[in-house]
């Protein structure tokens, strides 16, 4: 090697051990006795919070991973074996401190949560930040909140969660500290046995609803094609704008109508923060297109939700209206048209059976049964005995009337026929009980068939 290029790796060597101090402070790499006191730089805690007045203690049972908590640790990790128990839906709100006696030099950040069964959002992006005296000493402390949700009713784990923060430590380096926050432990179940999955309900500190209805025309009766638009909001405090059950689909999915056409638009959602007030809200909207004239009711809307600032089962109810919907004449033809059809069409029928039935009966004898009738409008008495002399002879051969049955009513009915004492109803009862005799499935000749030639229609 040559002299020259010998002597530009030495200063080259110099230069890095110069520097090398220097680059390990903008690292934060520190040395190992450092790290033994890092413990002493940075802590963190960690706790539930919510509203579950049975869990109380539990919630406010610290976490810390500090040596100057050692003292309180145990009674404090006792206290957390008390599972705190919530509702199922309830806002739980998980809270993860940060403290160091120095000061936070960077962003700190908390690895994601994944808890089956419980949604988890960090819905405030921003921390807390203040300062507190311990022992005679200003410790920096910044508050992170993390709302759990639990879906279903069981005993849920939260495992131990990576934090990663920056520190400046007494050396005036910026360190960066891995701490880990202790596993924390909750139970969720129904709160009242009057809820139940197959009905929407939401568990919440406050809970309110509105609706507007809005129509097409808004003077004058409606008009089949006009429109009604009815909007309906929940707002709710401490629960997630997914969780609002819907209001409007799930009652018109069990009452569905076929007065209107129905046009939902897309649902609203919103979720916001405000000092640690955690609002959500959820709009729907639906377009009803009138398809039929009369009265329209739509139902009250009604919502069950759990309170848990009073631990108590209510309910939301908004009322329903009826509208009076006229009809137009194309409204009213595609309505009422088949059945106008259908009557028009058996009229004409009958009307066609009427005329063949006149036109039929003009070159031929009238009906028995017909001149029968005629005799007893115009009681005509002696014309009814024979025409059912008449029809004794063609349906049975017989010329009595008493040999036609051997039962004592019927000889009494037949004694009263031949001394005109019957009623009209007796004649029809007389007329009624007379049939064709059959025998083995072929009918007997007709008795006496010149009787046929009988002219009654004078007698008539």
């Amino acid at each position: 090697m040559k002299p020259m290029n010998k002597l530009k790796w030495v200063l080259l060597s110099l230069i890095l051990l110069f520097l090398h101090p220097v680059m390990a402070a903008d690292n934060g790499i520190i040395s190992k006795s450092d790290q033994a006191e890092m413990k002493n730089w940075v802590s963190v805690n960690a706790w539930l919070e919510g509203t579950d007045k049975n869990a109380k203690d539990s919630k406010r049972a610290k976490h810390s991973n500090t040596d100057s908590d050692k003292e309180t640790f145990d009674q404090k990790e006792a206290l957390a074996q008390k599972e705190a128990v919530y509702a199922v839906s309830e806002q739980i709100i998980m809270v993860v401190e940060v403290s160091t006696p120095r000061w936070l030099t960077g962003g700190t950040r908390i690895d994601n949560i994944e808890i089956p069964n419980v949604i988890v959002k960090q819905r405030n992006p921003l921390a807390t930040n203040y300062t507190q005296r311990r022992d005679g000493q200003t410790w920096s402390i910044q508050r992170w909140e993390i709302t759990l949700y639990p879906q279903v009713s069981g005993q849920f784990h939260i495992p131990p969660t990576r934090v990663t923060a920056q520190v400046s430590a007494p050396n005036g380096q910026n360190v960066q500290a891995n701490l880990t926050t202790p596993p924390l432990a909750f139970k969720a179940s129904l709160p009242s046995g009057f809820l139940s999955g197959d009905k929407g309900w939401v568990a919440a500190s406050a809970l309110t609803a509105s609706e507007q209805w809005q129509v097409s025309r808004e003077q004058g009766e409606l008009k089949v094609g006009d429109s009604i638009t009815r909007s309906v909001t929940i707002t709710g405090t401490d629960t997630l704008s997914v969780l609002l059950p819907p209001l409007l689909a799930a009652t018109e999915n069990h009452e569905p109508s076929d007065s209107y056409h129905r046009y939902p638009q897309p649902n609203a959602l919103a979720d916001s923060q405000s000092r640690g007030n955690y609002q959500s809200s959820r709009t729907e909207e639906v377009v009803y297109v009138l398809q039929k004239g009369g009265e329209l009711h739509f139902p009250d809307l009604k919502l069950q939700w759990w309170n848990t600032d009073t631990q108590q089962l209510e309910t939301l109810t908004l009322e329903g209206r009826r509208f009076t919907v006229k009809h137009t004449v194309r409204s009213w033809l595609s309505l009422y048209g088949p059945i106008l059809f259908t009557v028009l069409a058996l009229l004409a029928v009958g009307y066609i059976q009427a005329r063949m039935m006149l036109r039929y009966y003009r070159t031929r004898p009238t009906p028995q049964w017909l001149a029968f009738s005629r005799a007893l409008n115009t009681k005509s008495w002696a014309t009814a005995r024979l025409l059912i002399y008449r029809k004794l002879r063609g349906q049975t051969q017989q010329l009595e009337l008493h040999q036609y049955q051997a039962s004592s009513s019927w000889h009494s009915l037949s004694q009263r026929l031949q001394q005109a004492k019957l009623s009209r109803a007796g004649f029809i009862s007389v007329w009624l009980k007379i049939k064709k005799v059959t025998i083995k499935g072929c009918s007997l000749p007709k008795a006496l068939p010149a009787l046929k030639t009988i002219n009654t229609k004078n007698e008539l």
